[in-house]
C-alpha cells in the first residue's frame, strides 16, 4: 500500500465525488428511501442487496458484507490499487495530483533500473530532435506520424554507441547489459540498438521497462525490421500490453478495449481518435495478459491482422475471453494486412466503418471454420457442422445457441432436432468477481466485540460511550482497531466513516475492517443492547484477571499474600455481579 501523507487532499477527492454517481457508472442503482440499492457485483447476487448511502458516502452489501467508500469500490470492482482509484476520482473531481503522489513505490534496485531506462528515453528523444535525426523524422512524417503522436508515445532514435558513451560514466556495465541497452564484446561496450527508431514500452504503472527498435534506412533493409529488448528483471514480454499505460483511463471510460497485434496498429489508431487500444506485440498471448485484460472489466474487441496467422490467433483469444463471460467482438476488413496499412491506404473512415460493422466472435468463429472446406461436399459439410456445434457447446447463452442452430438448420437443411441432440446439457456457468470467501469462526465474546466496533463506526455516541465506560476489548487486535477509531476521532475532532475507511486502507488495516463490516450485525441498536455488550466485555476481562490471580494464589507460599489475593478476587467478583445486574 502506498503511503499518502496528504490525507486532507485524499479526503477532499472522496468528498467531491458523490458515491452514488461513482458506483452508478458500473451498476444500476435504484433510489429507495434515503439510500440507493443495486445488485452487488462482488457475489452471485440475484436481488439488490447493496446499499449505497450518499449521506455517509459509503456502500455496504447486506448479503456478502462487502463495504467501503468510492475508493475501495473502484479498487475491488476494477481490480486496481489505491493510487489508481484515487487518480480516477481526482480526474472526475477536476483535482490535479502530483505525479509523485500516486507513484507506486518499488524497491531501490528496480527504481534504479527504471531510472536508467527513463534516461535512455530522454537520450533517444534528443537524438530524434537533433540534426542526426532528420532522416528518421522524414521517415516518420512519411508514415503519417505527426509531432503530437511522436511526443505522446515518446518515440525516439538510437544512433551509434550513443547510449554506452552517455551512460557508462554514471552506471555500471552490469546494469546497462542487464537492461539490454548495451552489449559487451572484447571488453568494450556497444549499444544494443543502433540506427533504429525507438518505441519505449511501459508497464501499467508507466515505468519504462523496455524498447522496440525499428529500421528506417534503406541501407538497413536486410536487418531484422524490429528488434526488441530481451527478457530482463523488469521486462517480461508475456506480462505486458503495449500502450496499456496510456489506454487504461480510456478503456474505463469507453468500457471496451481494442486489442491489436502490432504496436504500429495501436499508434495509428491513436492518430484517428481511438485511445482505448493496446497491442500484444505479436500473435501469441499469455495467461498473464488475458488475466490483465480480464481485470479491466470491459468488453473485448479483437483487431488482429487479417492474414491467416492473425485470424488463426483470434480464435483461441476469443475463446479465452468468452469462457470468462466477456462480450467479444471482432473487427474484419479487406484490402490490407493490418490496421496500420488499412488506414494509410484507404483513410481513417475505412477503419471507422470496419469498427462500426464489427461482428460477434461466435459469428467470426463459425465463418472461420468454413475455411478450406467444400461445403457442397456432404463429408466436408458434416465436418463443418460438427465443428460449429462444438463451438456452440462452449457458450452459456441458451438463446444464442437456439438462434445459431436455427440458422444452420435453415441454411444447410439439417433438422433442428438433430442439431439439438448434439448440444451437451450442462450447468450454466456463473461468473463472479471474487474468490470463494473464507469462513472465519468467532467466539461469542469476539462476536460481541465485532458488534461494538461496528456500532462505533456508525455512531459517534457509541465511540464516546466506549471511551468512557470500557476502553478495552478482550481480543488484542480488536482493541487496537477500536483505539484506532478513538485516535482518528481525537485527531480530526469528529468521526467521518468514509474518511476513516480511506485511513484504514492507507495503513493496511482493511482486513479487520472487512471482518467488522461483515459480522457487525444490523445498523440499528438500543441503549440496553450497548450497556449489555459493555458489561459482558468488562466482566469477561475481570474474570480473566481473576483466573490469573487464582493461579498466583495457588502457587504462593506466603500466607499473607494468599489472603490479600483472596480479598482482591472477592471484590472483583462483587464488581462483576454488579455489572451483570444492570
Amino acid at each position: 500500500m502506498a503511503d499518502f501523507k496528504d490525507n486532507e487532499l485524499v479526503n477532499k477527492i472522496v468528498a467531491n465525488n458523490n458515491i452514488v454517481d461513482v458506483i452508478g457508472e458500473y451498476i444500476n442503482l435504484e433510489h429507495k428511501g434515503k439510500n440507493f440499492f443495486g445488485v452487488c457485483p462482488f457475489h452471485d447476487d440475484h436481488s439488490p442487496s447493496m446499499s449505497v448511502s450518499p449521506e455517509k458516502n459509503i456502500f455496504k452489501c447486506f448479503s456478502c458484507g462487502a463495504s467501503g467508500n468510492s475508493i475501495t469500490f473502484l479498487m475491488d470492482y476494477l481490480g486496481i490499487e489505491f493510487r489508481e482509484a484515487l487518480k480516477i476520482l481526482a480526474d472526475k473531481a477536476g483535482i490535479s495530483l502530483d505525479n509523485n503522489f500516486t507513484k507506486k513505490k518499488v524497491n531501490s534496485e528496480l527504481e534504479e533500473l527504471y531510472k536508467v531506462n527513463e534516461l535512455a528515453v530522454s537520450i533517444f528523444k534528443n537524438n530524434l530532435a537533433s540534426s542526426s535525426g532528420k532522416e528518421a523524422r522524414d521517415y516518420l512524417k512519411k508514415r503519417g506520424l505527426d509531432e503530437e503522436t511522436i511526443k505522446y508515445f515518446n518515440i525516439g532514435l538510437a544512433i551509434n554507441n550513443n547510449i554506452s558513451s552517455a551512460l557508462s560514466s554514471k552506471y555500471s556495465e552490469e546494469i546497462l547489459e542487464k537492461l539490454d541497452l548495451c552489449k559487451s564484446y572484447d571488453n568494450k561496450l556497444y549499444d544494443t540498438f543502433v540506427n533504429r527508431i525507438m518505441f519505449p514500452i511501459c508497464d501499467k504503472d508507466k515505468n519504462v521497462i523496455g524498447f522496440t527498435g525499428r529500421i528506417y534506412r534503406e541501407e538497413d533493409k536486410n536487418e531484422s525490421k524490429y528488434l526488441n529488448t530481451k527478457e530482463t528483471d523488469v521486462f517480461k514480454k508475456g506480462n505486458i500490453l503495449y500502450n496499456l499505460n496510456n489506454a487504461k483511463e480510456f478503456i474505463r471510460k469507453e468500457k471496451e478495449i481494442i486489442i491489436c497485434e502490432g504496436q504500429m496498429d495501436t499508434i495509428r489508431l491513436h492518430t484517428i481518435g481511438f485511445d482505448n487500444v493496446v497491442s500484444l506485440s505479436g500473435t501469441s498471448v499469455t495467461k498473464e495478459q488475458i488475466d490483465l485484460i480480464n481485470s479491466l472489466k470491459c468488453d473485448i474487441i479483437l483487431n488482429l491482422d487479417q492474414d491467416d496467422a492473425g485470424k488463426s490467433a483470434t480464435i483461441p483469444l476469443g475463446d479465452a475471453f468468452t469462457s470468462l463471460g466477456k462480450n467479444v467482438n471482432v473487427i474484419v476488413f479487406k484490402g490490407a494486412k493490418d490496421t496500420d496499412e488499412l488506414i494509410l491506404k484507404n483513410g481513417e473512415d475505412s477503419f471507422k466503418s470496419a469498427y462500426k460493422n464489427k461482428v460477434s466472435f461466435i459469428n467470426f468463429k463459425l465463418d472461420y471454420l468454413k475455411n478450406n472446406k467444400n461445403l457442397n461436399d456432404a463429408v466436408e459439410l458434416s465436418k463443418y457442422i460438427n465443428a460449429a456445434i462444438e463451438s456452440l457447446n462452449e457458450l452459456n447463452d441458451e438463446v444464442l445457441i437456439e438462434l445459431k442452430l436455427k440458422e444452420i438448420s435453415e441454411k444447410y437443411g439439417v433438422s433442428i432436432s438433430t442439431l439439438k441432440s448434439k448440444i451437451t446439457k450442462k450447468d450454466k456457468k456463473v461468473i463472479v468477481n471474487t474468490k470463494p470467501k473464507e469462513v472465519k469462526r468467532y467466539t461469542g465474546y469476539q462476536k460481541m466485540e465485532l458488534r461494538i466496533i461496528y456500532l462505533m463506526l456508525n455512531y459517534e455516541d457509541v465511540i464516546i460511550s466506549y471511551e468512557n465506560n470500557l476502553g478495552f476489548l478482550v481480543t488484542k487486535e480488536f482493541t487496537d482497531f477500536a483505539n484506532e477509531i478513538l485516535e482518528f476521532k481525537m485527531k480530526n475532532g469528529e468521526f467521518n466513516l468514509s474518511n476513516f475507511i480511506t485511513h484504514v486502507y492507507q495503513n493496511n488495516l482493511d482486513k479487520i475492517l472487512k471482518e467488522v463490516m461483515e459480522n457487525g450485525g444490523p445498523e440499528e441498536y438500543t441503549e440496553e443492547e450497548l450497556d449489555y455488550l459493555i458489561n459482558i466485555i468488562k466482566g469477561t476481562t475481570v474474570e480473566n484477571e481473576i483466573k490469573r490471580l487464582k493461579n498466583i494464589q495457588k502457587n504462593s507460599l506466603d500466607e499473607e499474600e494468599k489472603k490479600e489475593l483472596a480479598r482482591k478476587i472477592e471484590n472483583m467478583r462483587k464488581e462483576v455481579l454488579t455489572w451483570y445486574k444492570k
